[in-house]
């Protein structure tokens, strides 16, 4: 059995959604796979999360579409854009496709909190390991495009060196607060804030290289983790390997960091952590094979996902913190 076969049988069955949550099995699934490469782990987990959780099934009933215009962030038509997308992609043209959906949308990266853009890159990396999974890519784009809800773009830049600076100020910002203050939920919280054109002009983004921009994320996220452990910052770190994991496929990069980063200070905002000045004091004594063999017996999918993206996060930019906000999240789960 290949790695390809579980997360297809699987995929081919279920929607993205668990009535009003996610549906994580699929990047579980690949996560394990990649920490491991142990398929009898994958299969552990793939059980144990199916215990746990219901999974909305696939409907053999729907409308067909002539374009996927027409399915744009209508949910209900997840199945009609699956099929559009595996009548039109094939191995050939999947890069082109990428590209064009990515570019054309790139307003939605962190569409149902950052989820469609983790699955989609999910996806992309199980195709570099086995070509037959180019149906999880359609599932994945299919995802992204019915679950689509458009973000803004600041356009004031900071230095890197002054992200935390620049973070309390924006909590600590009494117009903004008012706005928080009137919502009830975080989708209300978010398009009220971008509701507002003051709000739009006190954001930022930040200056200098991809990296730069990258790190400067981390330096921001990773201690917000480790002293939160807040969710929706853990889905921030993880949505930023997931466009790192995208990069080829964007015309303009650094613009997509700056959508990604809009939204990530924007859904910050909407949580009850306000210390961003902290940082981490601890060093794990431990390696990240460690972590990540420990990581792969877990049947926790943020656990898992955590542990994987902070050790790719890590291996590429080197930021501290990641290693121990994957332990502190084992210990806790």
């Amino acid at each position: 059995m290949a790695i390809s076969e579980i997360i297809n049988y699987y995929g081919e069955k279920h929607r993205p959604y668990m009535g009003g949550l996610v549906n994580h099995l699929p990047m579980g699934q690949l996560a394990i796979y990649k920490m491991s490469n142990d398929l009898d782990k994958v299969n552990y987990f793939t059980e144990a999360f199916l215990e746990r959780n219901h999974i909305d099934q696939v409907t053999d009933t729907y409308p067909r579409i002539d374009g996927l215009e027409e399915t744009l962030g209508k949910r209900e038509l997840y199945e009609s854009c699956l099929e559009f997308l595996s009548k039109e992609i094939n191995q050939e043209n999947l890069d082109e496709y990428m590209n064009h959906i990515l570019n054309k949308y790139i307003l939605g990266l962190s569409s149902g909190l950052f989820h469609t853009t983790i699955r989609l890159a999910y996806a992309i990396e199980g195709v570099r390991l086995d070509s037959d999974l180019i149906n999880e890519v359609e599932r994945g784009l299919a995802y992204y495009v019915t679950a689509y809800r458009e973000s803004k773009l600041f356009t004031r830049s900071i230095q890197g060196s002054d992200i935390k600076e620049e973070m309390t100020n924006l909590v600590n910002d009494e117009e903004i607060r008012n706005i928080l203050e009137s919502q009830s939920s975080l989708g209300k919280k978010i398009r009220a804030l971008y509701g507002e054109k003051d709000f739009l002009d006190k954001g930022f983004i930040i200056e200098g290289s991809q990296e730069d921009k990258i790190k400067a994320l981390l330096n921001l996220l990773v201690p917000a983790y480790y002293f939160s452990g807040n969710i929706v910052v853990l889905h921030c770190i993880t949505a930023l390997h997931a466009v790192v994991v995208l990069r080829d496929y964007f015309d303009d990069f650094s613009r997509a960091l700056d959508i990604l980063t809009t939204s990530i200070l924007t859904h910050l905002l909407t949580i009850s952590y306000h210390d961003y000045i902290r940082e981490i004091g601890e060093v794990a004594h431990v390696s990240w094979e460690g972590v990540l063999s420990i990581a792969a017996e877990k049947t926790d999918v943020h656990t898992v996902k955590l542990a994987y993206s902070g050790f790719e996060l890590s291996r590429l930019f080197g930021a501290h913190g990641l290693k121990e906000i994957a332990i502190k999240r084992i210990r806790s789960s």
